[in-house]
C-alpha cells in the first residue's frame, strides 16, 4: 500500500468518527427530546474526536488545525452545558473558557496551530 494511500485512508477515519458521532448525539437528541443539545454535542464531540484522529497521521502537515477544532468541539460542549442549564451566555462562558485552555495545551504539545 502506498504511503499516500495510507494517508487518505487516516483521513476518512477522522472524517467517519466526525459524522459517527454527530449521529450519535442526534440520536440522543431525540431520546431525550431535547435535540438542539443533542446535535451541539455530538458535533463537540465528534470535532475533538477528529482532532485526535489527525494528530496520529503519518504525513506533514499532521497537525495543522488541530487546535481549531479542539477549541470549535469544546465551544459546542458549552452550547450544550448552556442549553441544558437554561443559561446559554454561562455556557458559551464555559465552551470559550475550556476551548482555549485546550488550545493552548494543544499547541504546547504539537508545536502548531
Amino acid at each position: 500500500m502506498t504511503s499516500e494511500k495510507q494517508a487518505s485512508e487516516k483521513r476518512g477515519i477522522s472524517g467517519l468518527l466526525f459524522v459517527g458521532f454527530l449521529m450519535v448525539g442526534l440520536a440522543i437528541g431525540f431520546l431525550t427530546g431535547n435535540i438542539v443539545a443533542g446535535v451541539f454535542g455530538g458535533l463537540g464531540v465528534g470535532f475533538i474526536a477528529m482532532a485526535i484522529a489527525m494528530a496520529f497521521e503519518k504525513q506533514e502537515p499532521k497537525n495543522k488545525g488541530m487546535s481549531g477544532m479542539v477549541f470549535v468541539g469544546f465551544l459546542m460542549l458549552g452550547f450544550v452545558v448552556g442549553f441544558l442549564t437554561g443559561n446559554v451566555p454561562a455556557g458559551l462562558f464555559i465552551g470559550l473558557g475550556v476551548g482555549f485552555i485546550a488550545m493552548a495545551i494543544m499547541r504546547y504539545a504539537t508545536g502548531v496551530w
